[in-house]
């Protein structure tokens, strides 16, 4: 039985080696990833029952263990200095580059192989009977960082050579990348969580490798390409450069796939040029075309200046990286009102094309760059991303800067601005800079389904002032529409039936037509479930309001983010700590009424949406559980205002941010006059609550969804209140089930912290079901 064990163990790691290698040097995948990651897992079992079975060199044992905080990496030096290569910008420079070469040939034909440049990290690895032991930076060229530990994570770093008669000693240069479509998708996490992101692909490359964690290396995706054969003993290597990287691809090293070898300089000219037209369709950056004469003796023959070998140039493509001067900074509007900051620039020529404009992203990236205007700043422009600006030049300032001052209103609109995380929104619907693509928003497929009006209906509607708010898009003039140009009175009379059967949509379509930052299809579903009407959003939304004024959150000690915690306490059933108890009774009632606070008086929610009066007498009960009917009237606000936001928070998939642009959308005046509008041209948003069964499975039991499931998690919540159940968005006390996809995160940690049950999908559906007790 153990020798069969055994000799399944030594398979299956052949097995992953040779996938590997299939996957990163020959680009040619043997297995599925599931599969791969199935006969990974059986490696790994096998080794935790027979430890003494693993080996430095296990395929299980590519990312180690974490370096202890505060290690710093070793210099060593190289044993051969990796020099600098000769840069040169025009074919001009290429072609006296050439006749250099046939002088020191003694008028020799040399024969070229042109690669690509990489921008990455160059590495220097070093094996020893075929088992690598050392990688090494770049460094200074004299002695470099001993990164071993990483180098083994990144991927197309073979541990263990391929094939037989493997030398004693191999060293091999390459360059470590990351592959674009990786780094562009870490820069909008960064970017997401309000990080700055990364200059370029190489940068973040270098300082991944720095990281302690070698874990990081492989989640984030390193690859390596090798490009020279440096050392190898015994023996006297190989007669030319072709000749050695065919011999590396024997022994596991992955190469660039795009290379030449050409006696004609025009054809490897050729070459260059049409890398460059194609560099953006290539998964790595590169910044040129190495030229290098392929046959060894003529290398020895030719020698080396001070710097740099005369045996080979890099001849460089147009810049992506430049500095030019920061003549302003403007700010752009977005469909979603989304305020962004972009930079005008002296013109300058960055990869072959003018560029003028380059992003912004947001106030915290302009203040951690430390940008004024006039300055003179570093650009780069990569493939068909917008340009960015990288920062500054310190020493070039005169001190006739000026900082940049962010406007407090919408330059479009005037209208108010509202700030959520490290972005500032204007969210008026009828902002000129937003309406046309709000109305396409509205009438989109995900939205009202309007037929008919696109793109070009929008702009030549909006050209003839057709169109001058959103909410007119219901009260269109077909008769001057049947008179355009491209239309007739059958194409107007099309229209009109479908913003006709547009009137009485959804209330979750509704939701999202308005185009609301955050409130996307899900998130639109899940608060037509729970509040069952259009008036309960609303009214719940304006109640909120003073809550999320910015006059309570200036008020110093009196915070919004303070009286949310102790009305979260207060609805969990526990017992204040000191920290709250200075905003009990009196002395709260005092501190909010010197507060000047937009209220909107209850007498009138219940007025003009007489169906949120249920929602009105839910949100009531709660404040006279708590004995807050002897405080004044804008105490008794701000605390009904904190219970509305725990209300719409409390809705699945509902969290601080979208609750904050949900009710910053209604606090917009001109919002609320074009919804006023909407309904005055009869659109009547539909929408009932999830029928909740009286007796139901699940009657009176609170549940939270977290993670992936296999269906969207506003179906789940629509079935457990069909059984009586109670979904919200937030884990407490009072919660009686937390169901648990996968990826889990905060809400898992905190439900085993409270000592709430918690259910994989299998349990809820058995509850469901009947099956099993809730």
């Amino acid at each position: 039985m153990g020798s069969d064990q055994r000799a399944r163990y030594d398979q299956l790691v052949e097995t992953l080696r040779q996938a590997e290698h299939a996957y990163y040097v020959l680009a040619r995948p043997l297995m599925s990833d599931a599969e791969y990651d199935r006969l990974f897992r059986e490696v790994q079992k096998l080794e935790e029952q027979h430890p003494d079975w693993l080996t430095p060199d296990s395929p299980t044992q590519r990312v180690g263990a974490p370096l202890p905080e505060g290690t710093k990496y070793q210099r060593v030096a190289h044993v051969v200095p990796m020099v600098s290569i000769e840069s040169l910008f025009s074919e001009e420079e290429v072609r006296d580059f050439d006749a250099r070469v046939r002088k020191g040939l003694d008028g020799s034909s040399p024969v070229y192989v042109a690669e690509p440049k990489w921008d990455g990290v160059s590495a220097a690895l070093i094996y020893q009977d075929g088992r690598l032991v050392q990688g090494l930076s770049r460094g200074d060229g004299s002695e470099g960082e001993d990164l071993t530990h990483n180098f083994r994570a990144v991927a197309g770093v073979p541990l263990v050579l391929q094939g037989k008669n493997l030398p004693a000693l191999l060293e091999v240069r390459g360059e470590v990348m990351m592959p674009t479509a990786t780094f562009e998708a870490m820069n909008e996490r960064l970017l997401e969580a309000g990080d700055p992101p990364f200059a370029n692909p190489r940068n973040a490359t270098a300082g991944t490798l720095k990281r302690l964690d070698p874990g990081v290396v492989a989640k984030r995706g390193l690859r390596f390409r090798a490009f020279e054969l440096v050392r190898l003993e015994p023996g006297q290597g190989f007669a030319t450069h072709t000749e050695a990287l065919d011999a590396l691809v024997a022994w596991g090293f992955p190469v660039s796939e795009e290379r030449l070898r050409s006696k004609s300089l025009d054809e490897v000219l050729r070459f260059h040029h049409d890398l460059e037209a194609r560099r953006d369709q290539i998964p790595f950056e590169m910044d040129g075309v190495v030229f290098k004469v392929d046959a060894r003796a003529q290398r020895e023959e030719l020698g080396s200046r001070a710097r740099t070998p005369r045996w080979v140039c890099a001849y460089k493509f147009a810049p992506r990286e430049e500095t030019t001067r920061l003549l302003d900074i403007e700010i752009q509007v977005g469909r979603t009102g989304r305020l962004t900051p972009r930079a005008t620039l002296e013109p300058v020529q960055l990869g072959g094309t003018t560029v003028q404009h380059a992003t912004l992203h947001n106030a915290r990236y302009i203040d951690e760059l430390d940008l004024m205007i006039g300055d003179k700043v570093h650009v780069r422009r990569a493939g068909d991303v917008i340009p960015q600006v990288l920062g500054p030049v310190p020493e070039a300032r005169t001190g006739k800067e000026q900082r940049f001052v962010w406007p407090d209103a919408c330059p479009s609109c005037q209208g108010s601005v509202f700030q959520r995380g490290e972005h500032r929104f204007c969210v008026n619907l009828d902002c000129p800079a937003q309406r046309e693509r709000r109305i396409l928003h509205l009438a989109s497929r995900t939205a009202l389904r309007i037929e008919g009006l696109g793109e070009k209906a929008v702009a030549q509607f909006t050209a003839e002032d057709l169109l001058p708010g959103v909410e007119t898009v219901f009260d269109l003039d077909y008769e001057a529409i049947a008179q355009l140009d491209g239309w007739g009175e059958k194409s107007a009379e099309a229209l009109r039936k479908e913003v006709e059967g547009a009137r009485r949509p959804a209330l979750d379509r509704f939701l999202v037509a308005l185009g609301i930052e955050q409130i996307g299809g899900e998130v639109a579903r899940a608060l037509a479930h729970s509040f069952g009407s259009w008036g309960a959003i609303e009214a719940c939304c304006l109640l909120a309001g003073p809550f999320h004024d910015p006059a309570l959150e200036e008020a110093g000690s009196v915070s919004a983010a303070a009286i949310l915690r102790y009305v979260r306490k207060l609805l969990e059933g526990k017992p204040l700590s000191a920290h709250f108890q200075k905003y009990r009774d009196q002395k709260l009632a005092q501190d909010l009424e010197a507060i000047p606070l937009r209220l909107v008086p209850k007498a009138q929610l219940e007025t003009t949406w007489p169906d949120s009066q249920p929602l009105l007498s839910e949100l009531d009960q709660a404040l006279a559980a708590q004995g807050s009917s002897t405080l004044p009237g804008a105490a008794q606000q701000v605390l009904r205002a904190a219970h509305a936001t725990v209300r719409l928070q409390e809705v699945e998939l509902m969290g601080e941010i979208a609750t904050r642009s949900l009710v910053d959308f209604f606090l917009e005046p001109r919002n609320r006059e074009a919804l006023a509008n909407m309904a005055r041209f009869g659109v009547e948003p539909q929408g009932a609550a999830a029928p909740k069964a009286e007796g139901g499975a699940l009657q009176g039991r609170t549940f939270v969804l977290t993670g992936t499931l296999s269906r969207p998690r506003p179906e789940f919540a629509e079935e457990i209140q069909a059984a009586g159940g109670k979904v919200t968005g937030s884990v407490s006390a009072k919660t009686d089930f937390l169901v648990a996809g996968e990826k889990a995160g905060s809400k898992l940690s905190k439900a085993e912290k409270l000592g709430v049950a918690v259910l994989d999908e299998a349990a809820l559906l058995k509850m469901l079901a009947g099956e099993a007790s809730a």
